[in-house]
């Protein structure tokens, strides 16, 4: 009896030290595995269950999620050890429990909470998953709400899918749980008693999905022949829930989030390479009556930056740099001002506006592109001023391939008619500044007489020059500062800041 008694304990010490054993190794063992994963393997959405037996015929989980969209983020992980802690259930009863709430931001932050897709935020996207899919599968998701906001219980639904549903190795296949949500977001926050509850959730969703219909219509380009499928769906989406709010603005938080869907719209349109959509946003957002300092500063730069690039588009250069002037002064963001002198300097250079270089590398030292960007546009300015037009093509020829990426090449060669007009002006200060100049006198290498007339008479027009040309091939210029400054000049002959579009702001 004793011998085996003593078996029996042998055996219970050695199971004992096994359990112990499995505790000490799992966790660093899926941390290897994690980061064996991380190192080795692109995935754009990683969710791994790993079930653990801890030797009590209890199932726990460990749950990795990963995310490569994020670029502020490059990956999170979540842990869950013990059985199921939350369940659908728990899930649809604090749903409830908001329902009940009186203070209007503590209902929609725990909506916003309970409808987050972070898993860092939201620890119901691992419990849900943990569950089986046929016990999610055979429940009807029915709220409180329900009753006065139908669609509302849609968008449980749609939710508890992604949770049950999504492939945890492809975004690809996910991508349709993901939209659909949105869809349902945006039905549901039609509804004008309880619509606003939504707001926030529609935010974070958009801030979620919009960089992976991105990335997916870039990896999928050749494939669906350039079709940008997702990102169409996206513009239409956030387009109902734009127009929405524009239709009724009374609600506070429906309103807090409306320029940040017009920022959204803009950008997907710029990426869908149609700009000019941009301007039901910019005309909408002048007729309502919202001021635009209602918003958040980063929505009001991003809005400014859009609206600039939209006027670029359309050859508006002087409502673009006052756009675009706004912005460099209202950021300190090292890469919004990188972006915005990209587009501010070759409109100045066109505008006759010579910024002050030295305050602008004082302001982008240590930004090594930034500074190479200066470098470029300092050359051009000094060959403009000089009316040196070979020295100014020289730099455009050796900086082809950036300036036609940037789109400016064409922008930039506007600036022709201003070197020619420098170059008049140092002929006449060096002929000791007469009132009239003999046009034989003016060579530009290459051009026949004819030319130089025709440019005379461009410059002429455009108030650049002030003065008359004679059948004598003479131009008599004016006593009072017939070179006026080129950038005040235009600003008094086209004006800015007069676009009723722009009155909101």
């Amino acid at each position: 009896m004793d011998r085996t008694h003593n078996k029996k304990e042998q055996q219970q010490n050695k199971e004992g030290c096994k359990v112990r054993l499995v505790r000490f190794l799992s966790l660093p063992l899926a941390l290897v595995f994690f980061l064996f994963c991380f190192l080795f393997y692109d995935f754009a959405f990683l969710k791994i269950p790993f079930p653990l037996h801890y030797g009590t015929g209890q199932k726990h989980t460990f749950c990795i999620f990963f995310s490569a969209f994020n670029p502020s983020q490059h990956f999170f992980f979540l842990l869950s050890l013990g059985p199921g802690l939350m369940s659908i259930s728990q899930f649809i009863h604090e749903i409830d429990t908001s329902y009940t709430l009186n203070n209007d931001d503590d209902r929609i932050r725990t909506l916003t909470n309970l409808f987050s897709l972070n898993p860092l935020e939201n620890k119901y996207i691992v419990s849900i998953y943990n569950e089986s899919f046929e016990q999610s599968k055979s429940h009807s998701f029915t709220t409180r709400y329900g009753e006065e906001w139908p669609a509302f219980d849609s968008v449980v639904s749609s939710f508890i899918n992604i949770c049950t549903l999504m492939d945890p190795w492809s975004v690809l296949s996910s991508f349709d749980l993901y939209t659909t949500f949105l869809n349902d977001l945006s039905v549901a926050f039609n509804n004008n008693t309880y619509g606003w509850l939504l707001s926030h959730s529609i935010k974070a969703t958009i801030a979620m999905v919009l960089p992976w219909a991105l990335q997916l219509d870039r990896q999928m380009f050749g494939k669906e022949k350039g079709g940008k499928y997702r990102l169409n769906y996206l513009a239409a989406v956030l387009l109902k829930i734009f127009n929405n709010i524009r239709v009724n603005d009374s609600n506070k938080y429906k309103k807090s989030i409306m320029l940040y869907l017009g920022n959204n719209l803009c950008y997907i349109y710029w990426k869908l390479d149609n700009p000019l959509l941009c301007r039901n946003i910019f005309s909408n957002m002048s007729n309502t009556s919202l001021r635009i300092t209602d918003f958040l500063h980063n929505d009001q730069l991003k809005y400014r930056f859009y609206l600039a690039r939209y006027y670029l588009t359309k050859y508006e250069l002087l409502e673009s740099f006052a756009h675009l002037e706004w912005c460099l002064v209202h950021t300190s963001s090292p890469k919004n001002k990188s972006m915005i002198i990209e587009l501010l300097l070759p409109i100045s250079l066109v505008l006759g506006k010579k910024p002050n270089f030295a305050t602008f590398h004082r302001l982008q030292n240590g930004n090594g592109y930034a500074v190479q960007i200066l470098s470029i546009y300092e050359q051009l300015f000094r060959a403009t001023a000089k009316g040196d037009y070979v020295s100014f093509k020289l730099v455009l020829n050796n900086h082809r391939d950036y300036l036609k990426d940037k789109n400016l090449l064409l922008l930039l060669n506007g600036a022709e008619i201003l070197i020619f007009r420098n170059y008049l002006k140092r002929i006449w200060k060096f002929m000791n500044c007469p009132s009239s100049l003999d046009t034989k006198i003016i060579p530009i290498t290459g051009k026949d007489i004819q030319f130089v007339e025709n440019l005379l008479v461009t410059l002429i027009d455009s108030n650049l020059v002030k003065g008359k040309l004679t059948g004598k091939q003479t131009i008599v210029l004016s006593k009072n500062d017939p070179f006026p400054a080129v950038f005040d000049m235009y600003t008094r002959r086209y004006g800015a800041h007069h676009k009723p579009n722009n009155s909101w702001m």
